[in-house]
């Protein structure tokens, strides 16, 4: 009986949006307000305006997934014990939140034609586009809908107008512009993505105050960054509790069909992206756990860093104990009071994937040819012809064009000929030191780096390896979501030099290897361990512990 009285329902509502009364304002504006009390009619509701008006990518009748239809019924319901509709909303990377709240906004503009203002808010002009450009698809995609709309302007105040009167902008809120879209403005409809990017000081000072004097429904949505931030408050200080309605989801919520003709995305891709990244990695928690994290986090896990070492002697240029066409020289070329520091990395096959192995490190600080370029230029490529490297690849970021076009030239006269690779790194949530990071932990996780085993190597070797682990267990992963800037880098008074260069060696020898490349074999005998094993065993201490122990290699290495 129940299921009965709701497909009567859903009818009726249909019915209403689609028939006679569709022009007439006041009607749809009473039967609109009639249902924003109660969720089970607004679920109703808009499902029988996706189903009226609405198609998804493919020109399918639109069908919201379960984690899309909460976000949007949750915006558009005001319950009576309720003054205000504020919702802080936390989804993953990738699930169509952005995408579900334009479809709260064309049904909200749909009912409320008659000079209503809704402002949609973001860190950026690019996702403040982002779900204007959705809504503008909505009606551009329906020619009724179309109809209704008296202009669509794309710039200076870009803004979608009801021929009502009704009004959509978006404006983007940094601290280039100082919030001066919304000073001064009132919308009756206030929806800010993003909303952890956004600084908190422009967010308190221009968006609140915005939607006090009426009372608007205002929806905050985003993917989690740093506690220090608006989002964490609504979400989680107890004060806010009384007055705010807090949604948080995870992949687990996005990988749910329902009534939808796909998910985001599945189960096996999220688990192998767990698998991948790490279950405690900043990145699988933030954007996918919607975990918020403290401003700095340690990028790599102790107990996984420790894991990479294997038994095996390094090599020297002097007397190369292998190389070839296969292995890649990567520097991090010194700068201020930074040392370089040259790495070699061999490819190789082992259990059916590529594995680096660290063969030789070198680091020239000031008492061994500080930045004296001619010296560094003439080590790198004796280097490369000792090893017979296939590929020399180098931070080329700030770094003076005199030494990277001297090195480019030496690689092509090399003979066999090496490839040489200049690398820029970029900073900010998808800039490239963030990228290759992020695939360097992802190849640690997954055993594919291998570093000599300190126990095997003399007191020089147990310096510089040890070196290596300290600088990568103290590297930092630094978020500053007011700033929208997000950047890896040493401590203060601490260096990251080992860091980069064997960032480099592993982005050049894993992530740039041609799929068909054939590969040496390794030499080791150690089987690799299980990586569903170690899944959520962060200790939360330093990767591996140092031990001094016996190193046999025949190279100088300056510290």
């Amino acid at each position: 009986m129940k299921d009965l009285a709701i497909k009567k329902e859903g009818k009726k509502l249909k019915t209403a949006l689609t028939g006679k009364n569709v022009y007439d304002t006041r009607s749809l504006e009473e039967l609109f307000e009639s249902v924003r009390e109660d969720e089970d009619k607004m679920r109703l509701l808009v499902r029988a305006f996706c189903e009226s008006y609405l198609v998804d990518g493919k020109q399918r009748t639109l069908k919201l997934r379960p984690l899309q239809e909460k976000i949007v019924v949750k915006s558009l319901t005001n319950p009576k014990d309720m003054k205000q509709r504020k919702v802080a909303i936390l989804a993953p990377r990738g699930c169509g939140k952005s995408f579900a709240l334009s479809v709260a906004v064309v049904i909200y503009m749909f009912f409320k034609r008659f000079r209503d203002l809704v402002f949609v808010l973001a860190p950026s002009e690019d996702q403040a586009a982002l779900i204007f450009g959705y809504v503008y698809r909505h009606f551009k995609d329906n020619k009724f809908l179309d109809s209704l709309v008296d202009n669509y302007k794309f710039h200076n105040k870009p803004h979608i107008r009801m021929k009502g009167g009704t009004l959509m902008r978006r404006a983007p809120l940094a601290p280039s512009n100082q919030g001066q879209a919304i000073r001064g403005q009132h919308p009756t409809f206030c929806i800010v993505d993003e909303s952890p990017l956004i600084d908190d000081h422009l967010f308190v000072d221009n968006v609140e105050p915005a939607i006090v004097s009426n009372n608007a429904p205002f929806i905050n949505l985003g993917t989690p960054k740093s506690k220090d931030n608006h989002m964490w408050r609504y979400l989680y200080d107890d004060a806010y509790e009384p007055t705010w309605t807090r949604m948080v989801f995870s992949w687990r919520d996005a990988v749910v069909v329902g009534d939808s003709y796909e998910a985001a995305y599945t189960e096996e891709d999220m688990l192998g992206k767990m698998m991948e990244w790490g279950e405690d990695s900043m990145y699988w928690r933030t954007e996918y756990e919607c975990e918020f994290v403290e401003s700095i986090s340690n990028i790599f896990n102790p107990e996984k860093l420790k894991a990479c070492f294997h038994d095996y002697e390094l090599s020297t240029p002097e007397a190369p104990l292998e190389g070839g066409k296969h292995c890649t020289v990567a520097v991090d070329i010194g700068k201020s009071v930074n040392s370089t520091v040259i790495s070699v990395w061999a490819a190789e096959k082992a259990d059916d994937s590529d594995v680096a192995r660290l063969i030789y490190i070198e680091e020239i600080s000031a008492r061994t040819g500080g930045h004296d370029i001619p010296y560094q230029r003439q080590r790198i490529m004796d280097i490369a012809r000792s090893f017979g490297v296939g590929r020399v690849i180098i931070d080329a970021t700030g770094i003076g064009g005199a030494i990277e076009q001297d090195l480019r030239i030496a690689c092509i006269n090399s003979v066999p000929q090496i490839h040489f690779i200049p690398f820029i790194f970029t900073g900010g949530p998808r800039g490239t030191k963030t990228q290759v990071f992020r695939d360097y932990v992802s190849f640690i996780q997954q055993e594919r780096v291998r570093i000599p085993n300190p126990e095997h190597l003399d007191i020089i070797g147990q310096k510089i390896i040890n070196k290596w682990f300290r600088e990568h267990v103290d590297l930092q992963y630094v978020m500053d979501a007011a700033n929208k800037t997000e950047r890896i880098s040493a401590p203060d008074g601490k260096h990251d030099d080992y860091c980069d260069s064997s960032v480099l060696g592993i982005h050049a020898t894993l992530a740039m290897l041609p799929g068909s490349a054939t590969v040496a074999p390794s030499r080791e005998n150690s089987a690799r361990r299980n990586l569903t094993s170690n899944i959520g065993r962060h200790s939360g201490v330093s990767l591996f512990r140092t031990k001094g122990h016996n190193f046999k290699s025949k190279s100088r290495y300056s510290l």
